[in-house]
């Protein structure tokens, strides 16, 4: 097999690739047609995005206190996930252009890669730290794979259509199969649940989100012509959302679509960026800022008829509390919750929650500071929150990747707003984590390249793009 070529290459009849994908050059081309391999990158896509949404262990549910940060983990996930980073990567590396891999040696990607070896190394315990950041590592890239092996926005579209309802599939099946695994029967640390739905997902906090960012998915194909099976896609998810009974996710959700839905309701994309810094200050001010606040800690009383967002603020209190002790560089990845530095405290009778046994703070901000200080956090921030806004206006500015790029904004938007209430930074395998940094993936690539440039439909003459 020979190097594959990084240009844009097409021809009369055939396939003209989009500048995210090179040519297969074969020793001898007859073998594979373009055909065979533009089905096989929609293929490979939708594995990608149905491995991020499934796993490979689904209908396992477990406590979310009994769980652990930093654990020996299963070996299906560990050795499945090593097989499909290595199929996927030998992908990226036959299908894809080197300027779209090039493109990722930004400085903020590098920074990250340098904080997360920082971290290795200074790490009491390396080994499972390591095993930690590999498996983080593989699922991103997947999540990269799953956007730049179609060949164009139509290819992708449909992998995102085949992942996706395969996965409310599963997810509806198992209410009818599997009733006692996709609800949640009664747990002595959270009976309040019981009865709540969460399809193969471990929890229904999982299943929230995710099934927020399937009906965020539906959203975009009926924007983009797909009417029928859009709608289909939105309300099987927002109705899967509404059956976990999570308010905050139910009410977050519309907030995220309007708020980018504003760009074109304005003609600016500015209106949604800023629209969006506004609804993160309220959402810190109603949150973290009702802990020094008691009229808006009243004013959450009374909007939601609880003021402590079933016992989360404890633990942001216990976080800020703690942060002090390691500004700067934190406690270190992974080493924070469920270790010595909070299971070797004494019982905190006073509090809602006992926190020595929670595997995470509840707020993604403050889990970020206490694990990687100040500058590490910093750096994650950037690359999850504040470069994707910056990449989203510079897509927009290409009339032909705006819809998607509504799509992937809308789950950064929705994934900043939860991060109030929710820790998943880095989070290996964990679904909230992968949807959200193949978000980050998509605003990252539709501001450098315009993924519709060259496509062409089978048999038509070159230079037809594949969706408006």
């Amino acid at each position: 097999m020979r190097q594959p070529s990084s240009s844009v290459s097409g021809s009369p009849g055939r396939f003209a690739w989009s500048p995210l994908q090179s040519s297969l050059e074969l020793a001898r081309p007859d073998i594979l047609s373009q055909g065979i391999i533009r089905g096989a990158a929609i293929l490979l896509s939708a594995l990608g995005l149905a491995l991020m949404l499934i796993s490979l262990q689904p209908f396992v549910g477990t406590s979310m206190i009994s769980e652990s940060g930093v654990s020996e983990g299963s070996a299906i996930n560990q050795f499945g996930f090593l097989a499909a980073g290595l199929v996927f990567a030998v992908s990226m590396l036959c299908l894809t252009n080197r300027k779209v891999l090039l493109s990722l040696l930004t400085p903020g990607f590098l920074l990250l890669a340098l904080v997360l070896a920082y971290n290795i190394a200074v790490s009491p315990a390396p080994a499972p730290v390591f095993r930690a950041v590999v498996l983080t590592a593989i699922g991103m890239l997947i999540a990269f794979s799953s956007i730049v092996l179609p060949r164009g926005e139509r290819d992708f579209r449909t992998a995102l259509i085949i992942a996706t309802l395969a996965t409310l599939a599963l997810s509806y099946g198992g209410l009818i199969v599997f009733p006692n695994l996709a609800t949640h029967g009664y747990d002595a640390y959270e009976p309040q649940h019981s009865g709540l739905w969460r399809g193969h997902f471990s929890h229904k906090n999982i299943a929230g989100p995710v099934m927020c960012v399937i009906a965020i998915f539906g959203i975009y194909l009926m924007r983009s012509g797909q009417r029928l099976i859009g709608a289909v896609i939105f309300a099987a998810g927002a109705l899967f959302v509404v059956q976990t009974g999570s308010k905050t996710t139910s009410g977050l959700f519309p907030i995220a679509v309007l708020i980018v839905l504003s760009a074109s309701v304005f003609g600016r994309t500015a209106a949604a960026i800023l629209i969006n810094l506004m609804a993160l200050a309220a959402a810190y001010l109603f949150t973290l800022g009702s802990l020094s606040h008691p009229r808006i800690s009243y004013l959450v009383l009374d909007f939601l008829g609880d003021q402590t967002y079933t016992g989360r603020t404890t633990l942001w209190e216990f976080s800020l509390s703690k942060i002090p002790e390691k500004p700067w560089l934190g406690f270190g990845l992974y080493n924070f919750w469920s270790t010595g530095n909070v299971l070797g405290l004494d019982k905190p009778f006073e509090a809602a929650w006992d926190y020595r046994y929670i595997i995470h703070g509840h707020n993604n901000y403050l889990d970020m500071v206490l694990n990687l200080g100040l500058v590490g956090g910093g750096v994650l921030v950037w690359v999850l929150f504040v470069a994707p806004m910056v990449n989203y206006a510079r897509a927009r500015r290409n009339p032909g990747n705006r819809k998607l790029a509504d799509m992937f904004f809308m789950i950064i938007v929705f994934m900043g707003l939860l991060s109030f209430l929710e820790t998943f930074f880095l989070a290996r395998n964990d679904p909230i984590w992968l949807m959200h940094i193949f978000a980050v993936f998509g605003l990252h690539l539709l501001a450098r390249f315009d993924i519709n440039a060259g496509t062409t439909a089978p048999g038509g003459p070159p230079g037809r793009p594949l969706a408006a």
